[in-house]
């Protein structure tokens, strides 16, 4: 019985482990799991199905079609026809009206249909179109995972770079804690006035005001990464990966030294494919020109009863076979097709011009992402060494307090200083992020 219950309790145990969530994540592993979990991704799959089973909707058309026809007629009243009776009798008098019924009062018939297209011009011109028009729910695709990825890989440098205020604020606030007890000692032996001791525990309390907003930014920073991943907002999250690391990662990368190639741009690639969808109408159009010829077959078997007998054996039914061929010739559309064509040339020369306009428009954009990016990181460094000099004279000046070579109200400012070059070195770092971003979406890097 116990080996029983250790073996159930180990089933369960495993299960339990096995069935956790992921809880930390690389970078790397953050942007996976959002193109494996975002709804938006999902739904633009879903898209390229619906795109799939148009593709053979279209394909379809020009395939035959077979349809089934069945009436059934009951006629109360069967029409009666008026007619000269010498018509019939030649000795009735002259004037002299016959009156007769044709037909049954039941009747049932059944018809088969059959149509085939032979040609015409617009279905293959739509033919051509729906396998473009997948191509384009693929783009749809790509260019919305790249845009998942861009965004999850913005929330995680947020948490990143809130995380590492959150360590920086925690740093200050426990040497401004130690000196402040420090400070109490001395306070209460007499050796420096109440003022002082004040002026200390305002320090700490404003570096604990910072603390708890950087915690608090940390938190909705956290927040907005789940979101963006699609992972659960109850679930605890870690980043497996640090601000420090990641920008030597990204300053040996260095973006700015990687070639731009055009045609991997979305923005490129969509224009381009509106050039094409553009190209099809303008075809289109162009077939409505081209005669259209189908092909027909339809056979009926008709039955006329005077009473209601159909499924008795008996009875005779009548059948009638046609197959033909037809053509549809267009001769004058008044020249509706041929201002349609010039509309469509008019869309193409748009188009053109579009693309000239982009390709111009994206290489001042590489341009001046670079020139930011180089900017914003000489600016990094700068923040950097002056948040090491402000540390520094901060560190200095505690010391000096503990020694009683400054007053209380030096350590606060010293404080200040380092606070001020603190945020100023967050800043220049999130801007440095900014334009790596905003390089990676020119560079469609993923």
């Amino acid at each position: 019985m116990m080996r029983r219950i250790l073996i159930l309790l180990t089933i369960l145990l495993s299960n339990q482990l096995f069935g956790q969530d992921k809880t930390t994540f690389s970078l790397a592993e953050a942007e996976e799991f959002s193109v494996t979990n975002s709804q938006k991704i999902k739904n633009v799959q879903l898209d390229l199905e619906i795109t799939e089973k148009k593709v053979w909707e279209t394909i379809a058309i020009g395939l035959p079609q077979v349809n089934a026809e069945g009436t059934f007629n009951n006629m109360i009243d069967i029409p009666t026809s008026v007619v000269d009776a010498t018509i019939f009798n030649p000795t009735a008098p002259p004037g002299t009206l016959m009156e007769f019924q044709m037909g049954q009062p039941y009747n049932v018939s059944g018809t088969i249909n059959v149509n085939q297209l032979l040609f015409d011009g617009s279905y293959i011109v739509g033919l051509q179109f729906s396998k473009f028009y997948k191509k384009m729910a693929q783009t749809n695709i790509d260019k919305t995972t790249v845009d998942i990825k861009m965004m999850v890989r913005e929330a995680y440098y947020n948490v990143l770079v809130a995380n590492k205020n959150t360590i920086l604020m925690d740093s200050i606030q426990l040497s401004t804690k130690t000196l402040w007890e420090q400070t109490k000692v001395f306070y209460e032996n007499g050796f420096i006035l109440k003022e002082d001791l004040d002026q200390l525990e305002l320090a700490y309390n404003r570096i604990s005001v910072n603390k708890t907003n950087a915690e608090s930014q940390l938190n909705i920073a956290k927040n907005l990464l789940k979101l963006q991943m699609g992972y659960d907002l109850k679930n605890k999250i870690e980043l497996s990966e640090n601000l420090d690391d990641l920008v030597t990662q990204i300053s040996e990368a260095n973006p700015t030294l990687k070639p731009f190639t055009l045609e991997n741009n979305f923005d490129y690639i969509m224009v381009n494919q509106k050039l094409q969808l553009d190209e099809f109408a303008l075809k289109n159009e162009k077939a409505k020109y081209l005669p259209s010829i189908g092909a027909f077959l339809t056979h009926s078997q008709n039955a006329y009863r005077g009473e209601f007998d159909f499924f008795d054996n008996g009875g005779a039914w009548y059948p009638t076979t046609i197959w033909g061929v037809g053509v549809k010739v267009p001769i004058l559309s008044s020249g509706q097709r041929f201002v349609k064509v010039q509309q469509a040339k008019i869309v193409l020369e748009q188009d053109k011009n579009t693309i000239t306009d982009l390709k111009n428009g994206l290489k001042f954009q590489e341009l001046q992402l670079k020139t930011s990016y180089k900017s914003a990181y000489k600016m990094m460094e700068l923040e950097e060494k002056n948040i090491a000099l402000a540390k520094s004279i901060y560190m200095n000046s505690v010391n000096k307090k503990k020694e009683g070579a400054v007053n209380a109200l030096n350590v606060t400012q010293m404080q200040n200083q380092l606070l001020q070059a603190e945020g100023s070195y967050i800043n220049a770092v999130m801007q440095v992020l900014k334009y790596k971003i905003e390089l990676d979406k020119l560079f469609n890097e993923q």
